[in-house]
């Protein structure tokens, strides 16, 4: 482990030294895609998006390099709300993956960004049949954790859709495949009981779900730290469940401390900051504060109007995606 952070700190001072500086055409074509990917990792995403699309444009790659390419900046344009571009790049990254059957783990990645976009768009029934494709393309290599992803994702897909047995099913196929494999991270295992916590949720079980979010929240909080956005994510979601359970204090903590995390750390015209402040609106509306609730969900409302018109058109950014 203390390996991985010498090599990680010396990758910093690589990336201090030259990110001022890098040009299009000039720099290493593989050393800007390795960049990306630590960008991404490090939640610079305008640096990973610079970086992706200068190692896309030297012309200088392989077919399966581009489409990892292709893959992280699409990743990246999405994490900014760049959803238009994101989605432009995510279907180029599946082209050029497509053609290759000994990369399929790649193809399979593609597939899977592709399909988030087209749920975080609204459009589930375009995401559904890919994800199911990765889901497919991750058995026949065999990989345990990518394949308890796919199964994770589809459960979250069929919750949000009402059928609660599909989704116990996958999450019970994503459990047994979570024991399978060699090397899980915390993101990993956060997923998952962020998963089951929505299910417990539906189910009404919120002291289940208090505790399924928390164990998320945690994991979160030890892999990325306090500020960043999945942690305020995980309040938000806990702090709903706290106030299904009826504890109002403690959920309208969780969710201005959520909100004011996800706004930091991606900003408030990202989609997920609209979804979390639509979210804080609600219960603060239902607890009593009705000024307030309008007030946030007016500037919800006129950011998410002023995105789907210049990001989205036809897509839908709803607080019922909410997990």
């Amino acid at each position: 482990m203390s390996n991985a952070k010498i090599a990680a700190l010396q990758w910093n001072l690589v990336i201090l030294l030259s990110a001022s500086t890098l040009v299009v055409g000039q720099a290493n074509p593989h050393e800007q895609l390795q960049k990306a990917l630590l960008f991404e990792k490090q939640e610079r995403f305008d640096d990973a998006i610079f970086a992706a699309k200068s190692a896309v444009e030297s012309n200088q790659l392989s077919e399966v390099e581009r489409g990892r390419a292709y893959i992280e900046l699409g990743f990246a344009l999405r994490m900014e709300g760049r959803l238009v571009e994101a989605e432009i790049a995510s279907e180029h990254a599946t082209r050029i993956l497509e053609s290759d059957a000994s990369n399929a783990s790649d193809y399979a990645s593609a597939l899977d960004n592709c399909a988030g976009l087209y749920g975080e768009m609204g459009q589930l029934e375009r995401a559904i049949p890919i994800w199911l494709k990765a889901l497919h393309l991750r058995e026949n290599v065999g990989d345990h954790e990518a394949i308890a992803h796919s199964f994770v994702n589809l459960a979250g897909v069929s919750l949000g859709q009402g059928h609660v047995g599909k989704a116990k099913r996958y999450l019970r196929r994503a459990s047994n495949e979570m024991k399978l494999a060699p090397d899980l991270t915390d993101d990993d295992l956060a997923v998952l009981y962020e998963t089951r916590g929505w299910l417990a949720m539906d189910e009404g079980n919120t002291s289940i779900a208090i505790d399924d979010y928390r164990r998320a929240l945690e994991l979160c909080e030890h892999a990325h730290g306090g500020e960043h956005w999945l942690v305020g994510w995980e309040r938000i979601l806990r702090g709903l469940a706290y106030f299904k359970s009826g504890d109002q204090d403690r959920a309208l903590a969780d969710m201005s401390d959520g909100l004011a995390i996800i706004g930091h750390a991606l900003g408030e015209k990202n989609p997920k900051y609209i979804l979390a402040e639509l979210a804080y609106s609600h219960t603060l509306d239902e607890a009593g504060s009705h000024a307030e609730a309008a007030r946030l969900k007016a500037a919800a409302e006129q950011v998410q109007r002023d995105f789907s018109r210049s990001q989205c058109v036809g897509c839908t950014i709803d607080v019922s995606a909410f997990r």
